[in-house]
């Protein structure tokens, strides 16, 4: 049992900073991308992608401090849904440079179902 909650703390901190790494390599190159439609994608919605799995690991070495996890796809999927709704409608309410994008939620939603995948299918095991 003390293995496995290693593990899985162990998992969220690679997570973390192998999706930092990608955001920080995209923010260097997505502007150079030759092909329009994946230039598009990388400038639009890997970032929320990643940010995703970024943001559920960060909350899991939280919650771990009480011994509590994140790793059931509803739970993933209900707290970046929750988050979203609030980055996406209730932020450009008060934050004028923003703007409500229903499409980023369901990046924010894909990059769930990648962070689940990769932790209840092995990926990283």
């Amino acid at each position: 049992l003390l293995a496995e909650k290693r593990w899985f703390k162990q998992v969220q901190i690679l997570l973390i900073i192998v999706t930092l790494t990608l955001y920080a390599i995209n923010q260097c190159v997505k502007m150079n991308i030759i092909n329009p439609y994946l230039r598009w994608f990388m400038t639009c919605y890997f970032n929320d992608i990643i940010g995703s799995i970024t943001f559920v690991s960060y909350v899991n070495l939280i919650c771990g401090l009480q011994e509590y996890r994140i790793a059931k796809l509803w739970q993933i999927e209900l707290l970046l849904l929750g988050s979203g709704v609030f980055w996406e409608y209730i932020t450009p309410l008060f934050r004028k440079n923003t703007t409500t994008d229903f499409w980023d939620l369901l990046a924010y939603l894909s990059g769930g179902l990648l962070y689940w995948i990769i932790l209840k299918k092995g990926v990283l095991k």
